[in-house]
């Protein structure tokens, strides 16, 4: 009963003290970092500790070659061990494991060919095939598909074919777009493993149904497109069977039921082939993720919770320019399960991490003896000009100078929102501007806020390390008139370099 108490005790102190930690955090301590709940970090290090209990994954040569090869040695076997290994695998499966001799010549690749790509793939399977499992059980498949992902891409992310097809599933363009997959500058859900994922279990039972659930043909569909397949059945004069049609089939086709078998084959009877998996730097147990709906880059994320930027390209690989865009619903952000609780704690302050080189506004030169296009401003005016940096499009850069993305696109005669990193756009703000010293810092100027004098109104220039807080102490106001002069509610929040109301009179 002592023991009890003590630790309901415990638990209730920990839970005052994080609580008192967390409520005496306000804007300015932006760059202090605050660890993670103590009692959920153990439980989520304890959710790890159950499942290594449970999984027999290892990487150690020395208990898998059960078999007592010699380090360096390639074993072969007959056509009829081959054939008795397909047998037994095709008698729990509903695809058609035949044996012949184009499915050994692809057996032979993988277990002496390409023995390391073997060896790699088998540790990647650690990280994709749970995955694979989960959506192909959702939607009643056979789960010996997760193996055409490896005939498909290797289980590389970004994997991209001659034709245009990407990610894990190699999917074309007009492909993905038609099952609802994202595409543009800064996405490709193609190379999100869950959503693509999804897609391919979606297209495949589709193409199951088309053929009858003859799965030879639905993957030779899945590779050449139904149409393709279609026409080599004609061609093969109304015969069905694939092995009948491959003379009429694209070539890559004609290879592709003998590579799916082979993988099912190698993925079996690896350890046969003194082929031992390369542990991966993650396992899929070790993997959470959660939404986020502001621009986030990696460079921040990485900077704040001490994560290779390469290791989030890895884990997020549909984001094309290291940057998770602004969403009303949000963008998933998978990390290991030990940075989600620091990713929880420290939120608000990552948004508000802005890598200063990433930041700089360049002041257009004073071409007032020049005759430039100054003369077409009104009073209370004032012409800057701001250069695209990694990461930024038309919506960030007019929030950060509260103009809209449409005066942004008549001011530089756009016809698109593609903008491209080092691109000057001009931008015409209202009020005197904030003078910039040559590196793009004003911290040191003397007019960071001026006062339009036809409105009585005060504007600031926003520099690195402000807040609304420590913005509104300084001018005697508060951050609730801030936020209302200056439009920044739902969410939306200053940016360096962006001109502020902080009076009116």
């Amino acid at each position: 009963m002592r023991t009890g108490l003590i630790i309901v005790y415990y638990l209730i102190f920990g839970l005052l003290q994080g609580w008192a930690y967390t409520s005496t955090v306000n804007d300015t301590d932006r760059f202090k970092f605050q660890k993670d709940d103590p009692i959920l970090a153990q439980m989520d290090s304890l959710d790890v500790v159950n499942f290594f209990k449970r999984h027999n994954f290892t990487a150690d040569v020395n208990k898998l070659n059960i078999y007592n090869y010699p380090k360096d040695s390639v074993p072969l076997f007959s056509d009829e061990v081959y054939r008795q290994r397909l047998q037994k695998l095709d008698r729990m499966s509903p695809f058609a494991l035949d044996y012949n001799e184009d499915v050994r010549k692809y057996i032979e690749l993988y277990a002496v060919k390409r023995r390391g790509t073997a060896a790699r793939m088998l540790g990647l399977a650690e990280l994709y095939f749970p995955l694979f499992e989960e959506v192909l059980a959702k939607y009643n498949m056979p789960l010996e598909l997760k193996y055409l992902a490896i005939v498909e891409s290797a289980l590389n992310p970004t994997a991209k074919s001659k034709a245009g097809a990407m990610g894990l599933w190699q999917f074309m363009y007009g492909t993905a777009k038609m099952y609802g997959l994202q595409i543009n500058s800064y996405i490709d859900e193609r190379c999100d493993p869950i959503k693509s994922t999804e897609t391919a279990a979606r297209y495949l039972k589709y193409l199951s149904k088309y053929y009858n659930n003859d799965w030879q043909l639905a993957l030779a569909a899945y590779n050449a497109g139904p149409g393709n397949v279609n026409k080599a059945i004609r061609r093969a004069g109304g015969q069905k069977s694939y092995w009948e049609l491959r003379p009429y089939l694209p070539k890559e086709t004609a290879g592709y039921v003998p590579a799916f078998i082979a993988v099912n084959y190698i993925m079996a009877y690896h350890k046969e082939h003194n082929i031992y998996p390369v542990k991966p730097k993650y396992f899929h147990y070790e993997l959470d993720s959660i939404y986020v709906k502001k621009q986030l880059s990696f460079k921040q994320i990485s900077e704040y919770l001490k994560i290779p930027i390469e290791d989030l390209r890895i884990l997020n690989p549909c984001y094309i320019k290291d940057v998770i865009p602004e969403s009303e619903y949000g963008y998933p952000l998978y990390l290991p399960k030990t940075l989600i609780g620091d990713f929880i704690a420290n939120e608000q302050n990552i948004y508000k991490y802005l890598i200063e080189e990433e930041q700089i506004v360049v002041p257009i030169a004073d071409t007032t003896s020049t005759g430039s296009s100054n003369k077409s401003l009104v009073s209370g005016q004032n012409e800057i000009e701001h250069v695209v940096q990694k990461g930024e499009w038309l919506s960030t850069i007019a929030r950060k100078y509260n103009v809209t993305v449409q005066q942004i696109k008549d001011w530089n005669k756009l016809n698109s929102e593609n903008l491209f990193i080092g691109q000057k756009l001009k931008i015409i703000t209202e009020g005197s501007s904030a003078s910039v010293s040559e590196s793009g810092d004003n911290r040191g100027t003397t007019a960071n806020a001026a006062t339009n004098s036809s409105g009585g109104i005060q504007y600031y220039t926003v520099k690195s390390g402000d807040t609304l807080w420590s913005i509104s102490q300084k001018y005697n106001t508060s951050v609730e008139n801030l936020r209302k002069w200056n439009n920044l509610y739902e969410g939306k929040s200053i940016q360096v370099g962006m001109k502020i109301i902080v009076a009116k009179s």
